[in-house]
């Protein structure tokens, strides 16, 4: 199964005609570009890769290091199936980019509250028009395009009584855009790579 399908889809539209230069290659040396010959400045990223160290430039910058393995591109060709990505796997790896890894979510808080909501509901716990309230003031009203807005939101929320009680298990954060995006870019920049040394080798 595709992970986060919507990065992916968007990744594969903009990457479609992306085609690989050589800048450099000498062992496990290997500097390579990848883009569109029509739109070249359009989304191009780069893999930069040396023994036990790969990174990836996309508009965001990412290096990812490994003592147990030379081969950084072999690293990533084992980890996850064919044209996918591992980012729980991957984001252990990231050396330099790491407070880019995950971020909130806006998403992800909305589908939390909202099942914490439904929930209650069912429990009996939560009092009649808790939803519409929650709606109003949290979704229309609240500050909730960060974090610490969210977070406030939430504690500061009280209706009949009811509240969402003890915030500091609830995880708001997944991976960025920024970074699945790399994982991504990744991913295709060695299939190319692999795909134009085999039509050499045949």
């Amino acid at each position: 199964m595709t992970e986060y399908p919507d990065i992916a889809a968007r990744f594969a539209r903009d990457t479609a005609r992306h085609e690989m230069t050589v800048l450099h290659e000498e062992g496990l040396y290997r500097h390579l570009r990848f883009a569109s010959p029509e739109q070249g400045h359009i989304v191009p990223f780069e893999l930069i890769a040396w023994p036990y160290n790969l990174v990836v430039k996309a508009g965001w910058v990412f290096h990812f290091d490994i003592n147990a393995t030379p081969d950084m591109f072999d690293l990533f060709r084992r980890t996850a199936f064919s044209g996918e990505i591992n980012p729980g796997y991957w984001s252990e790896k990231v050396r330099t980019g790491r407070d880019e890894v995950e971020g909130f979510d806006p998403d992800l808080f909305e589908q939390q509250v909202k099942r914490y909501v439904v929930h209650s509901i069912r429990e009996g716990e939560a009092p009649r028009g808790i939803g519409a309230e929650v709606t109003r003031e949290i979704f229309e009203l609240g500050d909730i395009s960060h974090e610490a807005g969210a977070r406030a939101a939430l504690a500061d929320f009280r209706f009949g009584g009811w509240d969402f009680g003890d915030l500091s298990e609830w995880d708001f954060s997944d991976y960025t855009p920024g970074f699945l995006h790399c994982c991504r870019a990744i991913r295709r920049g060695i299939d190319l790579y692999d795909a134009a040394r085999k039509q050499v080798a045949a």
